[in-house]
């Protein structure tokens, strides 16, 4: 089974930061929502030059980047911006899933010969109907299209067609990427502090060792 992200970065953020776009170019992330995690949401390219990711502790954030203005969500503008590209993807035939603005994958498997037959030709498909700046990337799991799309570029999809192709591709990757999971998000911090910088060293260590360290 082939699994296509659709990834629009910053959404959340942009939705939040409304007409105040000079806020972009300043290391700025969106608050913990009230109730939630007291984790930082998506952040700037600035803040993120300084260390600062999304599902980064505030206080590791803070540390990382004293300056780090926090701006207040706004998930009703979000979830109405990103709506409009789950119908999209909805009108070519795919069944996409979204647990955050910004964010759906969906399989492509079934829509191959409504579009020319080959997982890029949905991809093509998919681009079509999505507004512009949205990414697209395709893996055998969610995980892996999801590290596809955030490595690709607006209008040029990325796939990862086989599982040892995957391995390959998420090996040098930093572990940082398992923060795009909510129940791993404090886990890179650990793993950082341990040594622990890719997902390739990660992979290397012995199953056992890592389900009984780290409970996953």
């Amino acid at each position: 089974m082939m699994v296509v992200c659709a990834l629009l970065p910053r959404l959340s953020l942009l939705a939040a930061v409304g007409g105040r776009h000079e806020l972009l170019g300043e290391p700025v992330a969106l608050a913990p929502e009230p109730g939630r995690r007291a984790v930082v949401g998506e952040a700037s390219s600035a803040a993120e030059a300084l260390g600062v990711t999304a599902g980064m502790a505030v206080g590791e954030a803070l540390a990382r980047c004293p300056e780090l203005r926090l701006v207040a969500p706004d998930p009703h503008g979000a979830r109405g911006r990103w709506g409009q590209a789950l119908d999209g993807l909805e009108r070519i035939g795919a069944s996409p899933e979204s647990d955050r603005p910004g964010e759906a994958f969906f399989a492509s498997d079934g829509l191959r010969e409504l579009h020319g037959g080959r997982t890029e030709d949905v991809l093509a498909a998919a681009r079509r109907t999505l507004p512009a700046g949205v990414r697209l990337g395709a893996g055998p799991s969610r995980f892996c299209s999801r590290a596809a799309a955030g490595r690709a570029r607006p209008g040029r999809p990325l796939t990862v067609s086989e599982e040892e192709q995957a391995r390959g591709f998420l090996a040098p990757l930093p572990v940082a990427l398992l923060r795009s999971r909510p129940e791993l998000a404090e886990l890179p911090d650990v793993l950082e502090r341990l040594g622990l910088r890719t997902l390739g060293q990660l992979a290397a260590l012995p199953a056992a060792a890592v389900s009984e360290r780290f409970g996953h």
